[in-house]
């Protein structure tokens, strides 16, 4: 395949990724069944009695549960949430998902489920920095064994004891 070629299918490529990401990404909060943060924003007793699913950020442990902020995308706290029967292993500033029926008084009783996203706050960082690492020792990997033609617009196999230099 002729490097023209190569440069239309890399365009007509990147077009499509492109349109699904917008399109996934205007149908996103439509498609969803469980209020987002500005939904609950716009009616907070609208989801009240309703099976949810929150997102949120926890801001206190308590003895029989936890208290934990749910956002909209502006990271503004739209609602604060106490779910009650909550024994899971998260710090204060971790972030939790939980699914459970929204009470009038804005608690989850007894959730249904309840999955620790970030242990603490640190988490984050962390699986951020790892997923940096792991993207540059699979590129470093590749580019040993491989090399970027530019003129061609191609990769091609290193010889042995081949180098860019």
């Amino acid at each position: 395949m002729d490097r023209s070629r190569r440069i239309v299918l890399l365009g007509v490529l990147l077009a499509l990724t492109l349109g699904l990401c917008v399109h996934f990404g205007a149908t996103y909060d439509r498609n969803w069944p469980h209020p987002t943060g500005e939904q609950l924003a716009e009616d907070p007793a609208g989801w009240d009695g309703e099976r949810v699913l929150l997102f949120g950020e926890v801001q206190e442990r308590t003895a029989d549960g936890l208290v934990m902020t749910v956002e909209d995308d502006s990271e503004t706290v739209v609602r604060t949430v106490t779910v009650r029967g909550a024994d899971v292993s998260v710090q204060v500033g971790g972030v939790v998902q939980v699914y459970g029926r929204l009470s009038e008084r804005g608690t989850v009783q007894r959730a249904d489920s309840i999955v620790v996203v970030n242990e603490s706050p640190s988490d984050g960082q962390y699986k951020l920095l790892t997923s940096l690492l792991g993207g540059m020792l699979a590129a470093g990997l590749f580019l040993r064994h491989w090399r970027i033609d530019p003129r061609e617009f191609a990769f091609r196999a290193r010889k042995r004891g081949e180098d860019d230099g």
